[in-house]
């Protein structure tokens, strides 16, 4: 029996099939490399008995499909049937059924205030202007993770200085280095080179002396040293 017309298919088409007409025309289909699902409401699909999200936004209103595709290693793959665009990563459920998959990142809307997360973090930098086109530039080559590249870029500003954090921006803007690990160990170089011009000489040895004195027959005294055979002769009894 169908679970949603509770009729049994067999016995339809067994009424159905004497209304049916042959086709003339040959019916052509474009083959996918990978099946389709629609997005629910709740930016969760179907598959294989369980739901798995989507990130926020996914659904847009309307019967949004995605493809997906298992790899060797069980992975479920989750991709925009339009554009192609990686959308979800999740390890496949094997031997579950009824379960939800999630992604905690999928929860958060982040398209919203990305802008104002931009301005917030390059508003750290002397040359807000400078500091503004480079996290910009990051947001184009990785919009999908760019409140994550802004985390760690602010992350690192917060535990530095600002000229060190300055000095980092430029260095990176010069040589085009776009991402926040770059970023935060050009910073972290940037702040041990600080650290070690700011080391001032080594100490010059104390000339105190100790209030005590020191035996020196003492310091020149050695334990007695015994042969292994004394120690095996008292473990044997």
């Amino acid at each position: 029996m169908h679970h949603t017309t509770k009729k049994i298919p067999a016995e339809v088409y067994a009424f159905e099939k004497a209304y049916l007409r042959p086709v003339h025309k040959k019916i052509e289909t474009l083959s996918k490399s990978s099946i389709t699902r629609t997005v629910r409401k709740d930016n969760t699909i179907w598959y294989e008995g369980n739901r798995y999200t989507v990130p926020l936004g996914t659904y847009n209103g309307t019967d949004k499909q995605v493809a997906v595709r298992v790899t060797r290693e069980n992975k479920l793959l989750i991709y925009d049937d339009e554009t192609g665009e990686l959308l979800a990563e999740h390890a496949l459920c094997l031997h579950k059924k009824g379960e939800l998959i999630r992604n905690n990142n999928h929860g958060r809307d982040r398209a919203k205030g990305i802008k104002e997360y931009i301005d917030h973090v390059a508003g750290q930098f002397t040359n807000v202007e400078q500091a503004h086109f480079y996290l910009e530039e990051i947001r184009k080559r990785k919009p999908r993770y760019i409140r994550d590249q802004l985390q760690a870029i602010m992350k690192g500003v917060t535990e530095s200085n600002t000229e060190s954090s300055d000095q980092a921006l430029a260095y990176c803007m010069k040589h085009s280095l776009y991402r926040a690990t770059d970023f935060v160990d050009a910073l972290r170089y940037f702040m041990d080179k600080q650290a070690q011009q700011q080391t001032g000489p080594e100490p010059v040895p104390s000339s105190l002396r100790l209030l005590t004195r020191v035996d020196t027959a003492k310091l020149k005294a050695k334990p007695q040293i015994r042969d292994f055979e004394t120690y095996q002769r008292i473990l044997g009894g």
